[in-house]
């Protein structure tokens, strides 16, 4: 039997993807927001501040003693509905923060213990 140039290459292609394995896909910017709106209804955040917008900035995957997990930054802009501290009501803070999320059978567990499946 003769194999030609094709065959060799999508041999070779075939080979080369059995060996790739997809990863789970990393949580999103919509699921940080979820989690934060899940965490602030947890506590007294909600009656203190709202969220204006919620930007995933990066995310870092790696293992840790065997367990994936997944570090989302992310920039959110809250404003105040009352006077907390120096802010006055109305103000509107940008804070620079990351959500950890670690990988389980059924999706990523989130900060606020919520799974977030794809």
């Amino acid at each position: 039997m003769k194999i030609g140039i094709r065959g060799v290459l999508l041999g070779s292609l075939l080979l080369s993807m059995a060996g790739c394995q997809s990863g789970p896909t990393p949580p999103s910017e919509a699921d940080a927001q979820e989690a934060w709106h899940r965490i602030a209804a947890q506590t007294t955040a909600n009656r203190l501040e709202e969220l204006v917008s919620l930007k995933k900035t990066d995310g870092q995957a790696r293992e840790v003693n065997g367990q994936q997990v997944y570090t989302l930054f992310y920039e959110a802009k809250v404003r105040y509905l009352i006077p907390v501290g120096h802010w006055k009501a109305g103000d509107v803070e940008t804070i620079r923060s990351t959500y950890g999320f670690q990988r389980t059978e059924k999706g990523w567990q989130g900060p606020d213990g919520s799974l977030y499946t794809k």
